[in-house]
């Protein structure tokens, strides 16, 4: 006789597909289920819908406008500051004790009791906010103390850590398996070789000599120039309305009347061309009989002058 068989509502096991397309069947059922009677039509969770294994990501809101930076206690240029920020001569001058007058102002006999007890009032709060300072002085330098050691700590464990790995042998794994090279072309630890090292750090020092005395000598002669250009200068007020009156003289000859061309700014006409400055030099073909009959007068004195200020040093 063969053996009854099981029908596959009851046993779950032999059919798995079956049970699982069921069970999704059921999970996007539109029906209202039976153990939440309490969410009605109008709610989102009415129908049940799955969600997705991962989960939705995090939404960092954004927050409008910059904090400023906090203004530094102890000053980092001067170790010394959280000790001088604690000391008591600080505490006195920044959160200096009542005046004995101050203190005997509430014993004063004939003063009214709402004056007696806003005065009483004023120094407590005074001498809360002095307790407050102090309190918070000596905490932040401890807190200060401690992150810097911190601080000093992780950074001599980090430099250490680089050292050893920097100095520690090859491992062997890398050593068995990198390829073939000659011992004369792996890499030095000891640096590279460098036997003209002091004849080419002499050579350097002296060619910053040199240019250092030339940069001392440009220096000097521009501070000798300004010193010989300072005579002209129009440091009074005095030397001003002189020399407004003479720039702006109608009656001057530096304006252009019928006789001649004056010889203000306005007067002089654009600027000498180079051309023209060489040709004057050169006294060519295109120059003036005027200016080819002078001869080489005005280039000599030129020249003369820059030669004479090439021999005294200075400005002439």
């Amino acid at each position: 006789m063969p053996p009854p068989r099981l029908h596959t509502a009851t046993c779950p096991y032999l059919y798995p597909s079956r049970c699982q397309r069921a069970h999704h069947s059921r999970l996007f059922s539109t029906t209202t289920p039976s153990h939440r009677p309490s969410i009605g039509p109008e709610s989102p969770n009415y129908i049940h819908v799955p969600r997705a294994p991962q989960p939705d990501a995090y939404y960092r809101p954004h927050i409008k406008g910059i904090l400023p930076t906090p203004r530094p206690i102890f000053p980092i240029h001067n170790k010394n500051a959280p000790e001088t920020k604690t000391s008591d001569a600080y505490f006195a001058a920044t959160t200096p004790d009542p005046s004995p007058v101050t203190l005997n102002v509430p014993q004063a006999k004939g003063l009214d009791p709402s004056a007696r007890r806003h005065i009483e009032w004023k120094s407590k709060s005074a001498e809360h906010r002095r307790r407050n300072l102090r309190e918070s002085l000596l905490e932040l330098r401890d807190r200060k103390q401690k992150t810097d050691a911190r601080s000093e700590a992780r950074v001599a464990a980090k430099q250490y850590q680089r050292e050893r790995l920097l100095n520690a042998p090859t491992p062997p794994d890398e050593k068995y398996t990198a390829a073939s090279v000659l011992q004369s072309t792996l890499p030095s630890r000891t640096g590279l070789q460098d036997p003209d090292r002091e004849a080419r750090i002499a050579r350097k020092r002296a060619n910053f000599s040199t240019h250092d005395a030339m940069k001392k000598a440009e220096r000097r002669n521009a501070l000798h120039t300004l010193y010989m250009n300072a005579r002209d200068f129009i440091v009074t007020e005095e030397k001003l309305n002189e020399a407004v009156e003479q720039a702006f003289d109608p009656y001057s000859e530096q304006f252009t009347n019928e006789a001649r061309r004056g010889l203000n700014v306005w007067n002089l006409g654009y600027p000498e061309t180079v051309k023209e400055q060489l040709e004057r030099a050169n006294k060519g073909e295109n120059g003036r009989a005027v200016e080819r009959s002078s001869g080489f007068s005005g280039v000599t004195d030129e020249r003369m002058r820059r030669i004479g200020e090439e021999l005294t040093g200075g400005k002439i």
